[in-house]
């Protein structure tokens, strides 16, 4: 059965992008995909605000580009993690694996990041990196990645970000905030199938990387790869086999980026976002996040208690082929369900009509009283 995907992730595909991941397979080597693979990668580089030729497309998904921020900058160094979600822990996790010498700044789950505890943390200690996540899905928080990159440049370290589920959706502006790495995937805002780590590292770290210490992987270590870029330039410049479907479905897709403008994709977030939330409170539930911290390409509903959560997330997939996503967090469990709008697809207003009557639906069932008419109108 084909369900409407309105997950944070994978997310439904314009045709252009599905059109040109069926395309016919070609050779992961030779001119011709030499020229789009570094194409790709300086379309990549702009869209994330950066003027550096160094994006990196990895067979893997998005952990992939975590994997080999944490093998190649964290190994053996001091790093500072700030962790207030899901995806905040995991970058503890993988700092950890690299470093026995790693701090993290502790929030509560969904807490916002007070800046002020973060420079207490960097005034105690001398670290080389700070590393944290822009939006963290498993909550729908959007972190202030831009304030927290200027601390850290003011304490002389790297800065670090999981931008998986915010690039193409919030705006980041890599060489003029001061942040050395970036790591996304594919398959959120780049609306592409699954499939591709995706890694941009600053002029100044590829300058001085030869410094810093071997990891003991081979796969993730940053070096190899700019090794094959300089070595097997002509032909191969990356050390392994590429998903040459998925490379020409994100060339595709950030030709669109580039084409319409990454600030009307920005705008058009935050609109969908705007109108999903007034939607949600007509019918009388709310957000999980305080609202100047939501991220906008998804959003993480409260049901106050009103109803089971995981119970309307099986309702929508069964009675109506969507699906949505269910908490992360065990202690939320109960009380949130998250759409995903990340994509134009997902933010298509037929789309977003379909899961808000969908809830209206599920609540009316449980005899609540909603206005369901107004919350759809407010969509439109």
């Amino acid at each position: 059965m084909k369900y409407l995907l309105m997950i944070p992730g994978p997310v439904e595909s314009p045709d252009e992008v599905i059109e040109a991941f069926n395309g016919q397979t070609i050779a992961h080597y030779g001119k011709e995909f030499r020229d789009l693979y570094l194409e790709t990668g300086e379309r990549l580089s702009r869209v994330l605000g950066s003027k550096t030729v160094w994006s990196f497309l990895m067979p893997g998904s998005g952990s992939t580009a975590l994997e080999t921020i944490g093998a190649t900058f964290c190994n053996s160094r001091n790093c500072l993690i700030i962790n207030n979600g899901h995806f905040g822990e995991r970058l503890y996790d993988v700092a950890t694996r690299y470093s026995s010498n790693v701090d993290q700044v502790l929030f509560e789950v969904g807490q916002s990041v007070d800046l002020k505890t973060v420079e207490n943390q960097l005034k105690k200690k001398k670290y080389d990196l700070v590393w944290m996540v822009h939006v963290d899905t498993s909550v729908g928080i959007l972190n202030p990645i831009k304030e927290v990159a200027s601390l850290a440049k003011k304490y002389d370290c790297e800065f670090f970000t999981d931008a998986i589920a915010s690039s193409a959706i919030e705006e980041i502006k890599m060489d003029k905030w001061g942040i050395d790495g970036i790591a996304t995937s594919s398959q959120k805002g780049f609306s592409c199938p699954a499939g591709l780590g995706l890694l941009t590292i600053s002029e100044r770290l590829i300058k001085t990387i030869k410094s810093l210490p071997a990891p003991k992987s081979w796969y993730s270590d940053l070096k190899v790869w700019i090794d094959y870029y300089h070595d097997w330039n002509d032909w191969h410049p990356y050390p392994v086999t590429l998903p040459t479907n998925t490379v020409k479905a994100l060339a595709k897709s950030l030709e669109i980026l580039e084409t319409k403008g990454i600030e009307n994709r920005l705008s058009l977030h935050r609109s969908v976002s705007g109108k999903l939330i007034k939607s949600i409170r007509l019918l009388g539930l709310d957000t999980y996040i305080p609202e100047n911290h939501i991220a906008h390409g998804l959003t993480a509903v409260n049901t106050l208690g009103k109803f089971y959560a995981p119970d309307f997330v099986g309702f929508i997939r069964e009675k109506f082929s969507i699906q949505i996503g269910g908490a992360l967090n065990a202690k939320m469990k109960t009380v949130v369900f998250r759409i995903g709008h990340m994509s134009e697809k997902q933010c298509q207003t037929r789309n977003l009509v379909s899961v808000i009557s969908a809830l209206g639906v599920y609540m009316k069932s449980k005899n609540m009283t909603v206005p369901l008419d107004e919350a759809i109108a407010s969509l439109l």
